[in-house]
C-alpha cells in the first residue's frame, strides 16, 4: 500500500512510523486511520520488524481526531471510499477509531512513542497505547474530549487511570488541562524527557536495542503484562506457560552459550 498521510521506514529491525500531516498537527482523518491500520496489519507478522517507533512530523505528535473529517472524507477518492478494508473497519460496531486502537492494543511487538509535541485527545491515546513513551521537553498531553463535549474514547478511560491513578486521570478528563512533559515524567506516564533534537535518536536507539533482543521472549513478555491474570497464582501459571515456550527456543540456548563463552548474544528470534 502507498501511504499519503504517514511514512514507513524499516531498518535494523525497527519500523519508524511518522505521521505526515504537519499542517494539521498530524490530526487523524479517515485516511491516516486507514493507513495506520495497514501498517499494524502488514508488519504484525513481518520478521524484518522486531519493534516500532511512532512519531509526528512538524511541531505536533498528534492533535487527535480531525474535526473536518466529514469534508475530508468526501475528497478522499474512490481508492479509499470503495476499499473493502476501509468499509469493513469504518462500519464496525466500535467504529474506525475503535478498530485502530484495538489493533494497537493487540499488536504483539514493542512500540515506542517518540512524543515530539502536543498529544491531544485520540493523539494522547495513541501515545498511551504504546509500550514506552519518550517525550520531547516540548511535549504536552491533553485529554481534549471535554472541550468537544464528548466522553473520552480510543481507550483513554482505560490507559489514563492505570498510569496516573483515578483521581489525577479524572481531573485531566474533567478539565482538559494539559500535562507538561516534565509533569508526565514525574507521574510515570512517560519513561523519560529529552531535548527536542535528541528525541528521535533516543527513541530509535532504544527500539534498535530491543530489536536485537530475543524477540520471542520479548513478545511473550508483552503478552503476559498486557493480559495479566486477576491474581498472583494464575499469573505464575501463565508465566510457566511462557517459560515452556521460550525455554526450548534457539535463543534460550544462545543466551546460555553466550554467557558461558563471555560474548555478546546473537539472538535470531527462534
Amino acid at each position: 500500500m502507498t501511504y499519503d498521510d504517514l511514512s514507513l521506514d524499516i531498518s535494523d529491525g525497527v519500523a519508524l512510523v511518522t505521521l505526515q500531516r504537519p499542517e494539521k498537527m498530524n490530526a487523524m482523518g479517515p485516511r491516516l486511520v486507514h493507513e495506520l491500520l495497514d501498517v499494524l496489519e502488514s508488519t504484525r507478522h513481518d520478521d524484518a520488524v522486531k519493534a516500532m517507533v511512532v512519531t509526528g512530523a512538524g511541531r505536533g505528535f498528534c492533535a487527535g481526531a480531525d474535526v473536518s473529517g466529514g469534508r475530508e472524507a468526501q475528497a478522499l477518492g474512490e481508492e479509499l471510499i470503495e476499499a473493502d478494508s476501509f468499509r469493513r473497519h469504518h462500519e464496525a460496531p466500535i467504529g474506525h477509531y475503535g478498530v485502530l486502537f484495538e489493533a494497537l492494543n493487540d499488536y504483539p511487538k514493542p512500540i515506542v512513542a517518540a512524543v515530539n509535541g502536543a498529544a491531544a485527545g485520540a493523539g494522547m491515546s495513541l501515545a498511551l497505547a504504546c509500550d514506552i513513551r519518550i517525550a520531547s521537553s516540548n511535549a504536552r498531553f491533553i485529554s481534549a474530549f471535554v472541550h468537544r463535549a464528548i466522553v473520552p474514547d480510543t481507550g483513554s478511560t482505560y490507559y489514563l487511570p492505570q498510569m496516573l491513578g483515578k483521581g489525577r486521570a479524572l481531573e485531566m478528563m474533567y478539565t482538559g488541562e494539559p500535562l507538561s512533559a516534565a509533569e508526565a515524567e514525574r507521574a510515570g506516564m512517560v519513561n523519560r524527557v529529552v531535548d527536542p533534537e535528541e528525541l528521535l535518536p533516543n527513541a530509535m536507539a532504544l527500539a534498535e536495542k530491543i530489536a536485537k533482543g530475543p524477540s520471542l521472549a520479548i513478545e511473550l513478555t508483552k503478552r503476559l503484562v498486557n493480559q495479566s491474570a486477576p491474581n498472583f497464582a494464575m499469573q505464575v501459571e501463565r508465566e510457566a506457560w511462557g517459560l515452556s515456550i521460550t525455554g526450548s527456543s534457539e535463543d534460550r540456548q544462545e543466551g546460555i552459550d553466550s554467557f558461558l563463552e563471555k560474548r555478546p548474544a546473537q539472538f535470531r528470534g527462534r
